[in-house]
């Protein structure tokens, strides 16, 4: 995992900003805003994130609704740059804004573009898209790209906490679907096994044989039968 920012007080607003965002879809705008307010005294620069996790399609946020549209469109297009950062973790350098890269963008002839790739765990990859007007002067230039650098890292760390906060909540939530469907076939269990007077395994076996015959899943077979009974199905009861 990517360490952690030096400075406290990136660290405390970094926190802040995940315990305000209750998913990616909401954390990718708002860190690509504090992204692009961190370099707002360098120049004026527009900013983009975008998260790839495994087997799943990407999500994007922007300190800007062009930029935003910009990016998704590229993304829809394979573009090569955000492939580079995402697959490779390869850095896009462009002095000049790719013509595939101007559209609805209110950027003159000197804006650049620069994608860098920001580590985000091992089962996501996420980039970070800088568009602005490039320095003239090396030393501005040099001091631009420290800057990126540095919002970079500290993105990157964000990043790696909200996926897995994220993998951990869908895993929670995945496993306590898979407790309540385990309680309605339970229960479905229980009538059969009532109705027909046999064993537990011999119940979930005629359960099994339904859900085989029909093609339907067993767990939609054990509500069919259990709302004969009554049509509000069991909740399995989580303590807090």
């Amino acid at each position: 995992m990517a360490a952690r920012p030096q400075n406290d007080d990136a660290t405390h607003d970094l926190m802040h900003l995940l315990l305000a965002c209750s998913s990616l879809t909401a954390f990718l705008p708002a860190l690509a805003e504090r992204t692009h307010r961190r370099l707002a005294a360098l120049g004026t620069h527009d900013c983009a994130l975008v998260l790839r996790r495994r087997n799943r399609p990407a999500i994007t946020g922007a300190s800007s609704e062009a930029l935003a549209a910009v990016v998704e469109e590229r993304l829809s297009d394979d573009d090569q740059r955000l492939a580079a950062a995402l697959e490779r973790s390869q850095l896009t350098i462009e002095p000049r804004l790719p013509a595939s890269w101007t559209s609805g963008m209110a950027w003159g002839v000197d804006a650049g573009l620069l994608v860098v790739p920001a580590p985000a765990g091992s089962s996501a990859a996420a980039a970070l898209a800088v568009v602005g007007t490039d320095p003239v002067d090396d030393d501005a230039r040099r001091t631009l790209l420290a800057a990126v650098g540095r919002v970079r890292n500290q993105a990157s760390w964000a990043l790696q906490l909200a996926v897995r906060l994220s993998d951990w909540n869908e895993l929670a939530e995945h496993r306590a679907q898979a407790m309540q469907n385990r309680t309605v076939i339970d229960v479905a269990i229980g009538v059969i096994m009532a109705q027909s007077r046999c064993s537990a395994a011999e119940a979930f076996d005629v359960l099994r044989r339904a859900s085989n015959n029909r093609n339907v899943k067993l767990h939609t077979v054990a509500a069919e039968l259990v709302q004969r009974i009554h049509p509000a199905l069991p909740e399995t009861a989580f303590s807090e």
